[in-house]
């Protein structure tokens, strides 16, 4: 067997690091306090029952809770402050107390090489015998098959598994074989038959799971945890097999899951070459993952966020494994990445992002990067429209501004019902935005971040798109930065179409529900458009009650409307921008204006529905956008 080599090769390197740049010095003095408080602190206690992290949510306005590890049942909300008091709650803080423990014994032993001394290796050790010593006896109290066997979820076993043994990687010398060998038995190597067992989960999760096998299958040298983690059914191959889609979008259409399946198959792939271990196929599958955001975000670093996920991703969301990934292979694709993620220290942010401890031990100053054309290859962006007609999405690109298409399905799971979705970026922000989600446990995700009310795309009949229709390009012109799409069957009988054409300072959009041949029905139409700022408009608006009373209408506020045969215009006004909205007229039209939620429910913005009535209906809109001049200052 081939000797590891370490996975941090010259820890002065990184000392001098900390002496030479006040980014490397601050990473460490924002971590070091928090570490040293669970060092002081940590007790866990056996009864504790671990649950569901999305539980760990306010049930009045869903932000997220705020954890403190010292108080296992008082949670206090992030955004309103209320208490939560619930037993599901308590269950999510065990298991967030759980799972973070274990990403501290990670930091615990990066500090043990900074600083010395027996304190970190105390705590790590503790740690480890507490899971060690109580394997096999831990309750879990999750949605059903999902349950892990000591953190909660079969997910975050296999994540707290991963940080767990990267700590332990750090400071591998300094256990004894006896103590390497009681963790093996009494805790890693159950925990691995688990992970290898555990079938039927979402494929993110199983790559998490089986790439946390595959580590303890090199750290202990058990290797046929790696061969079991990667062949199979349930395997890392056949699940890049068939959920790496060939430009190296995973299918699950998020790039928050997207980043989340390639993380722990990252951190196995470091483990893959300090071992010596040969994985081909993950490691070429990763190389493609990490290229392919390079190419999709907007202009200021910022994903779009098509289905489940999180909101307001970008590349510094990702940074960490950014790090991980050009430490492994470096390439012009991850450091282009890695010079989006930081600010630079004098950018004068309020909450400047300097990074973690990935870039400490593995990162430098990537804002100084520099990427001539001749760099400008496959990629790296080129500032030119792409499709991808595997994952189908579309990007339009030109000048300052950018337009984000999702055009069709290639799963459910984790889809939002919003066929023909764009988001629409211009001059340093996406003014337009699909919101994503938040918690899965919420009213909110479940009631409007899901439904087809809160994207722009199009309702029939006041119901939320019910089918999941693959789409297809009917024309794509690169130069002319313009996308014609389709899909049937968005509704049983009913398919949809959407053109979209980017020009300076301006998106036409053409919109058609196309009925199938012989559906002669008539139904209502509701065309959505969402969008930042305060709006400001000519039409003579009334107020009245939500148009519908299921799928989200129930959810709209302060709901305007107006009748109108007429072409109209709303626009939305902000700091520094002006979008306007005009669509042709149609009789019959009636334009309602409403306030929506976004990610949470103190986050609002405005939008627009446009109701007709017919057996089909052709929607004519363009969005003019542009800077607005700065406001002179008077006296």
């Amino acid at each position: 067997m081939k000797e590891p080599v370490n996975l941090v090769e010259d820890w002065q390197a990184v000392k001098d690091k900390i002496k030479a740049h006040t980014w490397a010095r601050q990473i460490v003095e924002n971590i070091k306090p928090v570490t040293d408080r669970w060092v002081a602190h940590y007790e866990d206690d056996v009864s504790r029952v671990a649950g569901w992290g999305h539980h760990y949510f306010c049930d009045h306005c869903f932000a997220g809770l705020i954890f403190d590890p010292e108080k296992p049942s008082e949670h206090t909300c992030s955004g309103c402050g209320r208490p939560r008091v619930a037993q599901e709650v308590d269950d999510a803080w065990c298991y967030m107390y759980r799972s973070t423990v274990c990403s501290q014994v990670f930091y615990a032993a990066v500090l043990h090489h900074l600083y010395g001394g027996p304190t970190y290796m105390a705590f790590i050790r503790k740690v480890l015998s507490f899971f060690s010593d109580h394997y096999g006896m831990f309750n879990v109290r999750t949605p059903p098959g999902q349950e892990g066997r000591f953190s909660g979820t079969d997910l975050t076993d296999g994540v707290s598994v991963i940080w767990l043994l990267n700590g332990m990687e750090l400071v591998r010398d300094e256990f004894t074989m006896d103590e390497l060998e009681t963790y093996k038995r009494r805790f890693f190597l159950p925990e691995a038959e688990f992970l290898i067992e555990k079938v039927g989960c979402t494929p993110n999760i199983i790559c998490w799971m089986k790439a946390a096998a595959g580590m303890i299958g090199l750290f202990f040298n058990e290797r046929q945890w790696c061969e079991l983690a990667a062949e199979g059914e349930y395997g890392i191959k056949k699940k890049l097999s068939d959920g790496l889609l060939p430009e190296g979008f995973w299918y699950e259409a998020s790039f928050h899951y997207h980043f989340y399946c390639a993380e722990g198959m990252t951190y196995y792939l470091a483990f893959c070459k300090l071992y010596g271990y040969e994985f081909k196929e993950m490691e070429e599958a990763l190389l493609r993952m990490y290229r392919y955001p390079v190419k999709y975000a907007f202009p200021n670093g910022e994903f779009p966020n098509p289905n489940d996920g999180w909101p307001l991703l970008k590349f510094g969301s990702y940074a960490q494994q950014y790090e991980w990934i050009r430490n492994i292979h470096d390439e012009p694709a991850y450091r282009y990445a890695l010079a989006q993620c930081y600010d630079r220290e004098d950018s004068g942010h309020e909450n400047t992002n300097i990074g973690g401890v990935a870039r400490l031990l593995f990162g430098r100053n990537w804002e100084e990067e520099r990427f001539p054309e001749e760099l400008r290859g496959s990629d790296l962006p080129d500032g030119k429209s792409e499709v991808d007609p595997d994952i189908y999405f579309a990007m339009l690109r030109e000048g300052d501004a950018a337009v984000f298409m999702k055009y069709g399905y290639v799963l459910r799971g984790h889809s939002h019902a919003d066929i023909m979705n764009f988001e629409l970026f211009f001059k340093d922000e996406v003014i337009s935005r699909d919101i994503s989600n938040s918690g899965y446990g919420s009213d909110l995700f479940r009631e409007w971040q899901r439904k087809t009310i809160a994207h722009n795309s199009v309702m029939v009949d006041t119901l939320n798109q019910p089918n999941r229709p693959t789409g297809r390009i009917v024309e794509f012109d690169q130069d002319r930065n313009s996308i014609l799409a389709a899909a049937d069957e968005v509704y049983d009988g009913i398919g949809f179409s959407r053109r979209l054409q980017l020009h300076e300072g301006l998106l036409k959009d053409e919109f058609q529900v196309i009925p199938a041949p012989g559906h002669v029905e008539e139904h209502t139409f509701d065309w959505m458009f969402h969008c930042s700022g305060e709006p400001q408009s000519d039409l003579p608006f009334t107020k009245t009650d939500p148009p519908g009373e299921e799928d989200g209408y129930q959810l709209m506020l302060e709901t305007a409307s107006c009748d109108t045969d007429q072409d109209w215009e709303v626009s939305w006004i902000t700091a520094d921008k002006r979008l306007t909205l005009k669509m042709e007229g149609s009789p019959g039209t009636t334009v309602y204006l409403f306030k929506g939620y976004q990610h949470r429910l103190d986050v609002m913005r405005w939008g627009v529905m446009v109701r007709r009535r017919g057996t089909a209906a052709i929607y004519k809109a363009e969005y003019h956008f542009a800077s607005l001049p700065d406001t002179p200052i008077t006296e």
